[in-house]
């Protein structure tokens, strides 16, 4: 439990913080349009959210990054946006006047909508006399329209202090139409093997969330990833606090009211600091939408979801932590059928949706290991780790039922831990002669480490349908959509700890044959 003085001081700092980011902004002040004390764009550009008719184009002014609101203070800033059929911008689509915010951090988020479809642009800001960066991006191609070859990546936990974040080198080089990121985008804590340090102590409110998200943004690897493409996000926990679940901290004792407004606080910073559209925007009840879904004609539909605002509590929580433990499968909360991973209102949406019929591949994309991992407790016991989906088997069914029930070629994203993972989606997990229904592939981190490849592989005989597991190189994955087939390859890099590290190879490859579920082996 927090002592009382630190946690009166913990709720006078959020109250504070909240004010700040839950009244609307009513500036008067002329913007600001002269030289500033350094790059505005120093944290680079970024697009997402890639739609048949635009995307959203992002940076945010910082000439001074690693100070409260970037350096600029309370006064806003005129921004210039260009978009370009052409990288020498002779062909310009989009020119467009903006107004950084100081309770926006000076960010940006720019929706462009009425270009045409399947094609690549190019853009720029300008603020105080400097262009920024030329970003890459490019249009969805048109709903339902015939597509023959979809490259996207994916990646997943990248803890600055644990390493430079090289593997997006080679993403970059792999030259993917899309990339996603399964959440741990940034890590609120230091633990582990340090190459370099946060600029702060862990954040519990809205400026140290902004500091330690401008740290990340600095990494220039991460910086010409973002550039490069379209991005698509969902969350994990790293975000905001490791293991909480909806409102509830790890930490039994912190009060209820005080952790919602650091989670308040968080999701304003991811908000500030990533290309998503103004649906996401933090609400005055502390909630913000990321989750919905990305066409890409009649080949791939990606169910972007959330699995931690809206979760049940973890059960079997121990005295100290709500935190996740493994704990014996007769968890009484383990069999609680109003037990939920992604919340009503989102599982309704899967339950009408997913599977409709519009692609030939349908792409969960969710933050952990989907399938069931069965462990055991020193006596022989059958147990389960209750923050991931083995925590929430009720929840879990509930989903299988719906990718079973649609027949469709389902192909399930994920992340957290810390190593590639390749897996049969079982109808049932508790029946190891239910029928395989989709393929699930997980991918090694960034950069976050891991020590368990003996305890994993020494699980895995008595997993079947868990094909691969190693957690001993960073990286991230890639795979090819075709209609015949989804390629996938489990690319990790020589290192992390250096700059001058990053070259890739494949740890395994695999293919998934339309109309045939399950992963096999190339």
């Amino acid at each position: 439990m927090l002592p009382i003085s630190r946690r009166l001081a913990l709720k006078s700092a959020f109250a504070a913080a909240a004010a700040g980011f839950l009244q609307p902004w009513r500036g008067t002040a002329m913007a600001q349009t002269g030289p500033m004390p350094g790059d505005p764009f120093s944290l680079g550009v970024a697009s997402g959210d890639p739609t048949p008719d635009g995307f959203v184009l992002w940076t945010r002014l910082a000439p001074l990054p690693l100070e409260p609101l970037g350096g600029l203070g309370e006064q806003p800033v005129a921004v210039t946006l260009e978009v370009a059929e052409d990288e020498n911008f002779r062909r310009i689509v989009r020119s467009q006047r903006l107004m950084s915010r100081p309770d926006r951090a000076h960010a940006i988020h720019a929706e462009i909508y009425g270009l045409p479809a399947g094609r690549e642009f190019f853009y720029r800001f300008a603020a105080g006399g400097v262009d920024s960066p030329t970003g890459r991006t490019r249009t969805a191609p048109e709903f339902g329209a015939p597509l023959d070859r979809l490259r996207a990546a994916w990646v997943s936990c990248q803890h600055f202090e644990q390493g430079f974040f090289t593997p997006y080198r080679d993403i970059v080089a792999q030259s993917p139409d899309l990339l996603i990121h399964c959440g741990d985008y940034i890590y609120e804590s230091s633990w582990g093997p340090q190459v370099r340090r946060h600029p702060a102590p862990e954040p519990i409110d809205l400026t140290g969330y902004r500091l330690h998200h401008a740290a990340y943004k600095l990494d220039r690897d991460l910086q010409a990833a973002h550039a490069a493409m379209p991005w698509l996000f969902i969350w994990d926990d790293h975000e905001v606090d490791n293991d909480y679940a909806g409102d509830l901290s790890e930490q039994r004792g912190e009060p209820l009211e005080t952790f919602r407004l650091r989670r308040m606080a968080a999701y304003q910073a991811y908000f500030e600091h990533l290309p998503l559209r103004g649906r996401s925007v933090l609400t005055a009840a502390g909630q913000m939408r990321t989750w919905g879904s990305s066409v890409w004609g009649d080949l791939a539909e990606f169910w972007l979801t959330d699995g931690r605002q809206y979760r049940s509590p973890d059960p079997c929580p121990s005295d100290e932590d709500r935190g996740g433990h493994l704990e014996p499968q007769t968890c009484p909360g383990m069999l609680d059928e109003n037990q939920t991973y992604f919340g009503g209102e989102q599982e309704e949406w899967l339950r009408r949706n997913f599977g409709r019929g519009l692609t030939q591949w349908n792409v969960l994309v969710q933050a952990t290991l989907f399938s069931r991992l069965n462990q055991t407790l020193p006596d022989g016991t059958p147990a389960a780790y209750t923050d991931g989906w083995d925590g929430f088997p009720v929840a879990r069914r509930r989903m299988t039922d719906i990718i079973g029930s649609r027949r469709t070629d389902t192909i399930i994203l994920g992340g957290d831990m810390h190593a590639h993972w390749a897996s049969e989606v079982k109808a049932d997990y508790f029946d190891p002669d239910s029928a395989v229904i989709g393929s699930e592939f997980v991918t090694t981190s960034v950069t976050s480490h891991s020590y368990v490849y003996n305890v994993f592989n020494a699980m895995l005989p008595n997993n079947p349908h868990i094909l691969h597991m190693d957690d001993r190189q960073r990286g991230y994955g890639l795979v090819d959509f075709h209609r015949d087939r989804t390629e996938v390859a489990q690319r990790v890099v020589d290192g992390v700890a250096r700059r001058d590290q990053g070259n890739a190879i494949d740890q395994a490859r695999w293919v998934v044959e339309a109309g045939r579920p399950g992963p096999q082996r190339i």
